[in-house]
Order: structure tokens, then C-alpha cells, then sequence
């Protein structure tokens, strides 16, 4: 057939950043009902049930309200890449939201508390995450399927990680962090 517009085709390199980070904040806010995903059926446990990982830096902060962050997280993760991942559901934009928000805090207490080259590290889930994002450009399910499970494996033990080390080994013997 026809080949698509210069627009439209897949070109690798450093416009690729640009169109995910769009797509993103597109699906966070006009699109927010939308799973984003190209796929007739995307419902895989791997990729949908791994979201509870965003329940474990529950486990490693003393903070009622952080806890409470961490959970809805999780519980928002599995509803919008388990539960609804076929279907036009609102709360596909709000996990994005909340994964947004998280990613963004969790990334600016690692910097203000720690060494800054240990931010470094949230380019490991960060890079799950885009390359699933090319993944869905691309039409693999498959390839989707894995990066998206090892974003959730690796933001949620990266976030507990980090959060445990601030929390409880920065401020050790701090009262107002008990």
C-alpha cells in the first residue's frame, strides 16, 4: 500500500523522546481514558499484576501519607494495566498521573537528599518504560509485554530501595521522620 507520512512513520533516534513524552502527556489529559495500547487484547499478568511492585516502598517509609501514596499507586497501576487494560476507563490518565507525580518525587527526594549521582539510577525503569513505549509504536505486543513488567519490577524496588535509605538511613534518629 500507500507508505504513511513523513509524520507518521516510526524514525528511530532523537525524535522518538519527544513523540513519547507527547504521547504521555497527551494520555494524561485529552486522552486519559485511553490505555494507549495499539493491541486487540493486551491483558497479560506479567505486565498487568507486576503493578502491585508499586506497593513496596509502602513497606519503606514510616509516613502514613506516603504509604497511602504508594498504595493507591499500586492498586491504580493493576486496575489500568490488568483489570481495564482493554477497555476506555479513567483510570488509565489518573495511574499516569499518579506514576507521574511519583516518578517526579521520588527523583527529587533521591536529588535533595542523597549524593545527586544517585538519580542516575531511575534511568533504569525510565528506560523500561520508553522502550514499551516503542514498543507500542511498533506494534509488539510482546516487546510491550516485557518492558512494561520490568518497568513495574524495577520502579517498584528502586522506589522502596530509595525510600528505605532516605527514610530510615538518612534520617535515622530523626524525630520528625518517625
Amino acid at each position: 500500500g500507500k507508505p504513511a507520512p513523513v509524520s507518521k512513520r516510526h524514525v528511530r533516534g532523537q525524535g522518538d523522546f519527544g513523540r513519547v513524552v507527547i504521547q504521555h502527556l497527551v494520555h494524561m489529559s485529552v486522552d486519559m481514558q485511553s490505555s494507549g495500547l495499539p493491541f486487540e487484547d493486551s491483558k497479560n499478568k506479567w505486565s498487568g499484576l507486576t503493578g502491585f511492585m508499586y506497593g513496596l516502598p509502602a513497606l519503606a517509609t514510616p509516613l502514613w501519607w506516603e504509604k497511602f501514596l504508594w498504595l493507591l499507586q499500586a492498586i491504580l497501576s493493576v486496575l489500568a494495566d490488568y483489570t481495564y487494560v482493554n477497555d476506555m476507563h479513567v483510570v488509565h490518565g489518573i495511574d499516569r498521573i499518579f506514576a507521574t507525580y511519583n516518578t517526579i518525587r521520588i527523583i527529587l527526594l533521591v536529588a535533595s537528599t542523597l549524593p545527586l549521582w544517585t538519580v542516575v539510577f531511575a534511568l533504569i525503569p525510565l528506560s523500561f518504560y520508553y522502550k514499551g513505549a516503542l514498543a507500542k509504536r511498533n506494534k509488539s505486543v510482546e516487546a510491550w509485554i516485557v518492558c512494561h513488567m520490568w518497568w513495574h519490577i524495577t520502579g517498584g524496588i528502586l522506589c522502596a530501595a530509595f525510600t528505605y535509605i532516605v527514610r530510615y538511613v538518612y534520617h535515622a534518629g530523626d524525630p520528625s521522620y518517625s
